[in-house]
């Protein structure tokens, strides 16, 4: 695996408008990125096959980087739950992981890291598979970040190797945190400096209460590090523009909103909550394509901005559709992609 080959890294989720945006990605972008996908039950369904399907599905064949969800199944628990708690298990070098991964030529794994008598183990048997090795380390294990590189001496070439430094959950304060990346990356490539490494977290929003726009600080913060390390090797990753956790609070659904992703912030374009939601849903739309940042990327997420604004049928009309086309464009345009300028026939949802 040749990470350098890509020029951005998302972590998503398999959840249904994570899954749609990738499903829409254009080929530009889908050649471009190499998809982080945490794998999770899919939606309601009862077998895991389901969530694999989902992922294959939108991802198209191509590579993608695999990991397993923190979540903790209980209460109302399904097969699927047995399946993830068997990939969970530790016991002989995560032996069930890396069966799993083993059967998917696609599948580049990320090492599991919660029993750390078995991090050596699991790098050798990715090693001998040749598709690439990933590690993703929270804020709260930097510190171990050396000890697991150095796991790494006893192969001879390490460019198929991966660090994702992911600080999770932050602010604009993520820009007072260079010097933490930086030290556990300069203490990673002390023991081998072939590694490719990224700086990642999420810092979209959690309210929009007098938000109408909002610096991409995870990419702010990618150029920080990059001015002090260099940019070779080293690849841009965020969430994808989601949340780093689920955002609790009461039950209804958020007021209408549309959003656009550019290539240094995000916009929003919210209405009041109201008996019609479609129409409330068009004319955030119409707020959205007229404004003077506004950029017609011919892609499906803004031309699912541009049906809702011109009251078309396949239109935006919930939560989970908005929230897929902006995940679209943003996947789009922090790939790298160029944006279609021909005429696109797009299906109706």
């Amino acid at each position: 695996m040749e990470f350098d080959d890509f020029t951005y890294v998302p972590i998503l989720n398999v959840k249904p408008a994570e899954v749609q945006a990738l499903e829409e990605l254009s080929i530009q972008a889908r050649n471009k990125l190499l998809p982080y996908i945490v794998l999770q039950p899919w939606s309601t369904a009862k077998e895991f096959v389901s969530t694999t399907n989902k992922v294959s599905s939108c991802t198209y064949g191509k590579n993608i980087i695999v990991d397993l969800t923190d979540d903790i199944f209980s209460g109302n628990r399904r097969p699927v739950h047995d399946v993830f708690d068997e990939l969970r298990d530790s016991g002989n070098g995560y032996s069930a992981w890396r069966e799993f991964v083993d059967g998917s030529e696609e599948y580049i794994p990320v090492v599991q890291l919660r029993e750390p008598r078995e991090i050596a183990p699991q790098i050798e048997a990715f090693k001998a598979m040749g598709r690439g090795v990933v590690i993703r380390l929270h804020e709260q294990i930097f510190p171990i970040a050396r000890d697991i590189a150095s796991l790494f001496r006893r192969y001879e070439d390490n460019s198929d190797v991966y660090f994702i430094l992911d600080f999770q959950r932050q602010n604009r304060d993520i820009l007072l945190k260079g010097a933490v990346a930086l030290s556990a990356i300069r203490g990673i490539r002390s023991e081998i400096d072939d590694f490719c490494v990224s700086v990642s977290a999420s810092t979209f929003p959690m309210s929009f209460n007098n938000i109408y726009e909002q610096d991409i600080y995870e990419r702010r913060f990618y150029r920080l590090v990059a001015d002090e390390i260099g940019f070779d090797r080293n690849l841009y990753c965020d969430r994808g523009s989601v949340r780093a956790e689920r955002q609790n609070g009461g039950g209804g659904s958020p007021a209408p909103r549309i959003d656009n992703a550019l290539a240094a912030k995000w916009t929003f374009y919210r209405e009041a909550d109201q008996e019609d939601r479609d129409e409330a849903y068009q004319m955030a739309a119409i707020r959205a394509i007229n404004a003077r940042d506004w950029l017609d990327k011919g892609i499906w997420g803004t031309e699912m901005i541009k049906r809702t604004a011109a009251g078309e049928e396949a239109r935006i009309h919930s939560t989970k559709l908005s929230t897929a086309a902006r995940i679209n464009i943003h996947l789009h345009t922090q790939s790298g992609a160029n944006d279609q300028v021909e005429e696109v026939e797009w299906e109706d949802l």
